[in-house]
């Protein structure tokens, strides 16, 4: 995946954190979108969205913050990812134990 998330950043070139941090926090907005859809919660659209589209959009956001957490630490994806797995190691911990 990280070799992908790399790939990513390279294309997007010199787009600045703030801009990949926007994109994530439309990417969010889109994954509710999405379970509103599928759960029918808008009365004047009614059911218009489905599972694998909420799926869609959640695998967006992950993509999307793998691609900020590149751009934070200037392209390295090895580093972003190291953070990442740091980071799951210890909120899996908390459900674990000591």
């Amino acid at each position: 995946m990280w070799d992908d998330i790399k790939r990513l950043h390279e294309f997007h070139g010199e787009v600045p954190v703030e801009v990949r941090i926007l994109k994530l926090t439309e990417e969010v907005g889109e994954a509710a979108e999405a379970l509103i859809g599928m759960r029918g919660i808008n009365k004047r659209k009614g059911y218009c969205r489905s599972r694998d589209d909420l799926l869609d959009e959640l695998a967006d956001v992950i993509v999307t913050a793998a691609v900020a957490m590149s751009a934070i630490t200037d392209g390295g994806a090895a580093e972003a990812r190291r953070h990442f797995e740091q980071r799951l190691q210890t909120v899996t911990a908390r459900i674990t134990g000591p």
